[in-house]
């Protein structure tokens, strides 16, 4: 691992926050206006959407754009995430190959311990060669327990070190998993931070499109359940510590109450396709009953959301 060269990316220095231009604004305002005096989305098509069944698919082409490119960011950097701890990962599996061998000795090892641990028996205190023949049978015995004493030190003392080496292994291996987990969590903020982004300018190509549409009034309770998840990998696991999770997710919303069987382990994450579009369910207060969950798009098979799940305001997949 010492040898391994890691992309230059491993160095970079915290990312400036993304800055929002006021061209880039008005650009956003500007389309959410052109779409909304051309009535796209309709109040209809926006309810159908909701309603279907079929994959998600976004209500104008600018979203689609918008989404598209938050998409293609998230997985840059689930990209680095993979680049630079391919080498990480890689000594990872070395080490618990190592650590397994170790533990499959320590059984013989403890066998080994108890059996030099037996008492001296009658048959243990006959003169074993013809020197032992003219000795007392005190000195026998003397010599028998020292011998004895012998073999117990010598398999203690192999039975230490074969602990001592799973422990030595055992740090080894939580130091390597947490440099993975650490540089999990900084692709996971940064994916945060470019959904907190991409959030503001849906927002204001909202406004524009809500202030111009003729059902502007209607549409802009619908709109936010539009809004596909985060990727799953950008999620941290339940079982995980808050000190390597992102931020406890304020800009997002996301409750992480995922089934176990959809929670992955940090390989899976590194290579599985994290991309699967969901669309959340109406909030029941506002809208009417909740619909039915859908299924997702895309080719990874992702499990649809469950009803608990609350709108995000993230554009990930």
């Amino acid at each position: 691992m010492g040898g391994s060269k890691e992309p230059p990316d491993v160095e970079r220095e915290p990312a400036s926050p993304i800055k929002y231009s006021l061209w880039t604004r008005r650009a956003d305002r500007r389309h959410g206006q052109r779409d909304g005096r051309n009535r796209i989305p309709s109040l209809a098509e926006v309810n159908e959407i909701l309603q279907s069944q079929g994959p998600a698919k976004m209500p104008t082409p600018y979203l689609e754009m918008l989404f598209s490119r938050a998409r293609d960011m998230m997985e840059h950097e689930r990209l680095w995430y993979i680049a630079t701890t391919t080498a990480i990962r890689s000594e990872l599996t070395r080490l618990e190959s190592q650590a397994a061998a170790a533990r499959s000795a320590l059984g013989p090892a403890d066998e080994l311990r108890e059996k030099a641990r037996a008492e001296i028996t009658e048959q243990d205190l006959l003169a074993r060669h013809s020197a032992e023949e003219l000795r007392s049978e005190v000195f026998i015995r003397l010599r028998r327990e020292a011998e004895r004493e012998a073999r117990i030190a010598a398999a203690e003392a192999n039975y230490q070190r074969i602990l001592n080496e799973i422990h030595a292994i055992e740090v080894h291996i939580t130091e390597v998993r947490d440099q993975v987990q650490s540089r999990l969590s900084i692709a996971r903020m940064r994916a945060l931070r470019i959904s907190a982004y991409f959030s503001a300018r849906t927002a204001t190509y909202w406004e524009g499109l809500v202030h111009a549409h003729r059902d502007g009034k209607h549409l802009a309770p619908l709109l936010p359940h539009l809004i596909p998840r985060l990727p799953l990998w950008v999620l941290p696991e339940e079982e995980e510590s808050p000190d390597a999770t992102p931020a406890s997710q304020p800009l997002t919303g996301i409750t992480s109450d995922e089934p176990a069987a959809r929670q992955s382990t940090v390989e899976d994450q590194a290579t599985a396709p994290p991309w699967a579009e969901e669309t959340n369910p109406p909030n029941a207060a506002t809208d009417g009953p909740a619909r039915p969950n859908r299924p997702t798009g895309g080719t990874d098979g992702q499990a649809a959301q469950t009803p608990q799940d609350q709108p995000l305001s993230a554009h990930g997949r």
